[in-house]
């Protein structure tokens, strides 16, 4: 079966409908090409571009368009970034947006 990087990326990020061009230039900061055969190989480069538009949907918190609003809900957001991450190998990100309490040391 033969699937397409972007679609993976739309895969990775649902629930959350995001624009075309959105996920092709997180495509393009990944080293991805959106149109380039999916592979194991790109696994993680395509969990770096659904975190980086993941991490901007924190940001945006809600949106309206035509009469319609969306509102996401940003602990549930960190989570899934921080699943993707946790997944994929991405430590430094994952510790960045896991939710659980630390306790340091001073």
């Amino acid at each position: 079966m033969y699937i397409i990087a972007s679609e993976v990326i739309s895969a990775r990020l649902y629930p959350y409908d995001v624009d075309d061009n959105l996920v092709a230039v997180a495509c393009m900061d990944a080293g991805l090409s959106a149109d380039g055969e999916y592979s194991s190989a790109n696994k993680v480069s395509v969990a770096k571009a659904a975190i980086d538009i993941l991490k901007q949907l924190i940001v945006l918190a809600s949106e309206g368009n035509g009469g319609y609003s969306i509102g996401y809900n940003v602990e549930e957001l960190r989570r899934r970034i921080h699943a993707l991450a946790k997944d994929n190998g991405l430590t430094d990100i994952a510790d960045e947006f896991n939710l659980q309490p630390t306790v340091k040391f001073l």
